[in-house]
């Protein structure tokens, strides 16, 4: 998670052979009032926190070619600005925070760094995110502790959380949004790449 993840990743080298665009997709937490989890945010802008501007603009064709596609699968969407900050946003507070100051309809990791990446490869892009947590859901800090850095579950960390209860029923209700939130996502690249002609 993050642009540590980014430069770690196949990122990091020159234009990838055969490729035509760059489509982000993932996770992110919602901070515009009314979004709920499996809510859709098409980025446009995507900007970079705290720098006041925006990292990239949604290419035209493949903003066009997603809405079509979100409208094809029946999906919840908004267009709008996706911001991407430094550490995961855990409180409703601060998601309030960034809606207020910012306008960012949703935060993210990692959209602003491979879409910087893109332009300097000179490939058209876009990034797609759907909400895991709304705007009024905390994510405990305990919880992302059992994270590592690719985001996946440290199995340790498990076991310490059957010791927190209380923990555990959030942890569940996290799980189950974050599901809803990929099972939006399928269906978004399923209907984006189904359309016709070239993405």
């Amino acid at each position: 998670m993050g642009p540590g993840a980014v430069a770690l990743g196949s990122l990091g080298g020159a234009r990838c052979p055969g490729t035509s665009a760059v489509l982000v997709t993932g996770l992110a937490g919602g901070c515009a009032p009314g979004l709920q989890p499996g809510d859709v945010i098409v980025g446009d802008p995507v900007v970079t926190a705290g720098s006041g501007t925006a990292a990239g603009l949604a290419d035209p064709g493949l903003r066009a070619r997603a809405i079509r596609a979100l409208d094809a699968g029946r999906l919840r969407y908004q267009v709008g600005p996706l911001l991407t900050v430094a550490d995961v946003v855990t409180s409703p507070a601060d998601k309030v925070g960034w809606w207020r100051t910012e306008g960012a309809l949703a935060v993210d990791m990692e959209s602003a760094h491979v879409l910087a990446w893109a332009d300097r490869a000179g490939l058209p892009a876009l990034a797609v995110r759907a909400v895991a947590d709304g705007p009024g859901d905390e994510v405990p800090r305990e919880l992302l502790a059992m994270l590592g850095t690719d985001g996946r579950v440290r199995a340790r960390a498990v076991v310490r959380l059957l010791g927190r209860p209380a923990l555990v029923g959030v942890a569940w209700r996290l799980a189950g949004r974050s599901r809803l939130a990929l099972g939006s996502l399928a269906r978004f690249v399923r209907a984006f790449v189904d359309l016709p002609g070239e993405p």
